[in-house]
């Protein structure tokens, strides 16, 4: 049975081209986790079978990744579902990073996403050859945001100018997001489920 579903918009844009290779790389490593950490935390998925849904930015199914940031449908055993934002990243330290504001000056995912969760994976070694992750957390992400709007989380900022791009993000380190977000994590291969 299907556990996870994937929406795929098809793209024609050069800068996508790495982007979109380590995300076939690594999706399988993604789906490894999903099975496992939903199931250590009570809520196994309905199948350990990943479907992908490939279509365009003006299908119906490329609405939720374009315009709603949802990169995946979960679905769970007990007939329920839930929407999920993935990211892999390659980078040598690990943080929870949001764009806020597109290359086009549109406002970034931080703003428009309605997922449910928010899962994001670090592949440190990923230029190396090695197709795992060393780090990495899933958040509740409603939560995260009522959090920012009553405590102000001090972000730092940074803007990405790779693949021709001019996109403005906001992060923080591992370390500094709030438990209460927190699902689950891992760390160099130190699992911290909460």
């Amino acid at each position: 049975m299907i556990g996870i579903e994937r929406i795929k918009i098809k793209s024609d844009n050069d800068w996508c081209g790495n982007y979109q290779q380590i995300n076939r790389d690594l999706e399988p490593e993604a789906d490894r986790n999903y099975i496992k950490l939903f199931n250590d935390i009570g809520m196994p998925l309905a199948g350990n079978e990943t479907k992908n849904i490939y279509c365009e930015k003006k299908d119906m199914n490329g609405r939720y990744d374009w315009e709603e940031g949802i990169d995946v449908i979960l679905h769970f055993a007990d007939g329920t579902r839930a929407t999920m934002q993935e990211k892999y990243l390659t980078y040598h330290i690990s943080t929870m990073t949001f764009e806020t504001k597109k290359s086009s000056g549109k406002q970034g995912a931080w703003y428009y996403c309605t997922a449910q969760y928010y899962f994001i994976a670090y592949a440190k070694k990923y230029n190396e050859g090695d197709i795992s992750f060393q780090d990495w957390m899933l958040i509740n992400l409603p939560a995260l945001h009522a959090i920012d709007m009553k405590t102000k989380i001090n972000w730092k900022s940074n803007v990405n100018k790779k693949y021709k791009r001019s996109a403005s993000f906001k992060y923080i380190e591992f370390d500094n997001v709030p438990e209460c977000c927190v699902i689950a994590r891992k760390l160099e291969g130190v699992a911290n489920d909460n």
